[in-house]
């Protein structure tokens, strides 16, 4: 679950609720920790000033990270639905993979050239303030965004998928192999390797009582871990729906309910009779809404007879729609972000087709056993 903050760079920029969780744990670990170790004999209010420039530094480099990716990806015309900033730092959410390696080589390398380009205008700035002897409530932030963004780019530029790293290896694997999908599981192997050697090391810091630190690893082992395993999942379904039109799956054939068919009647008539969980509701050819088994669930058995499809649907302006001749990973991706399982396919107001989870996944899994 993530939230609208705003524009920037005309890319929507979201937050996940885990981030504000973080951002003040980082800030009480700044405020109440690091600074007061390193820059010793300043205030109570201070460390925490300081800590608060400190952790908008962080996030604001970031976002940064992010931004640089997302300008480099809209150079070559692939499309980023929005920037969200979550628990472990930020991603650029693309509506499709780039299908040209060199594309992707100099996007994955776009995120940590930015935090070197920070991190650099950070240490001219520490030396600086160096020279001028400006006081530590200026220098402390100062130092801290450079060593920030040393660690972005180090971090980042780790050989193993999702890290930006994976997709510059991945990028040179496809280049020589050409074949996106040998590619990306070789990327993902070394990815699920460092992210094991992660958890390993974080289960050893938790074991001589490093307890913050060991559970912060391990955590960040199991992202990485999980991220890999999805992109893998991922690519090898945009491959096999490259160039299929949602017409060419989609079911045509589609079952359609009316608003003032009864539940009893719909339990009967349609659930108990056919292998479909949803359906349409029609009136004279206008889609009205969604009827599905789960909506009918929610209805006490003794009001079957006296409620109506019209009374419980999901409304028209609730349902994901497509046309026809748009491509089958639009509807893919459309489904996961509105997190429904089912799209209506629609032309002209009319509908002509229905496409769900499960059809698509038996493209996948056919194309995938043929090595189409």
């Amino acid at each position: 679950m993530s939230f609208r903050i705003g524009r920037l760079a005309g890319f929507q920029i979201a937050v996940h609720y885990s981030w504000i969780f973080i951002f003040f744990l980082i800030l009480l670990v700044l405020s109440a920790g690091y600074m007061p170790i390193n820059y010793p004999g300043l205030s109570s209010i201070e460390y925490w000033i300081i800590g608060l420039i400190a952790t908008i530094l962080l996030f604001g480099s970031v976002l940064f990270h992010e931004l640089c990716h997302s300008i480099v990806a809209r150079k070559y015309g692939l499309v980023i639905a929005r920037i969200t900033l979550f628990f472990f730092g930020g991603v650029s959410e693309m509506t499709e993979e780039p299908q040209d390696p060199k594309v992707e080589l100099k996007m994955a390398a776009a995120g940590p050239a930015s935090s070197i380009f920070l991190g650099a205008a950070f240490g001219l700035a520490v030396y600086g303030s160096s020279i001028l002897h400006l006081p530590p409530q200026i220098r402390a932030p100062l130092d801290y965004g450079f060593w920030i963004n040393i660690f972005l780019a180090g971090f980042n530029l780790l050989p193993g998928f999702p890290m930006d790293g994976g997709r510059i290896l991945r990028s040179a694997v496809w280049l020589r192999k050409h074949d996106i999908v040998k590619a990306t599981r070789i990327a993902t192997n070394v990815g699920i390797g460092i992210s094991y050697l992660m958890i390993g090391g974080g289960l050893v810091l938790a074991l001589m009582g490093l307890w913050a630190n060991g559970l912060w690893l391990v955590f960040v082992g199991l992202f990485i871990k999980n991220g890999a395993e999805s992109s893998l999942r991922q690519t090898i379904i945009n491959k096999s729906l490259l160039n299929i039109s949602i017409g060419d799956i989609m079911t045509r054939d589609v079952k359609t309910v009316t608003p003032d068919m009864t539940i009893e009647e719909f339990i009967t008539e349609y659930l108990l009779q056919f292998r479909h969980e949803v359906y349409p509701v029609l009136s004279n050819g206008d889609i009205l809404g969604l009827m599905s088994i789960q909506d009918a669930k929610q209805i006490p058995r003794e009001q079957w007879k006296t409620t109506y499809v019209k009374d419980i649907m999901r409304p028209n302006e609730k349902i994901v729609m497509v046309r026809p001749d748009r491509e089958a990973i639009e509807a893919f991706m459309k489904m996961s972000r509105y997190d429904v399982g089912q799209v209506l396919v629609v032309a002209e107001g009319r509908l002509l087709g229905i496409l769900t989870h499960s059809d698509i996944f038996q493209v996948v899994k056919t194309r995938t056993e043929l090595n189409l």
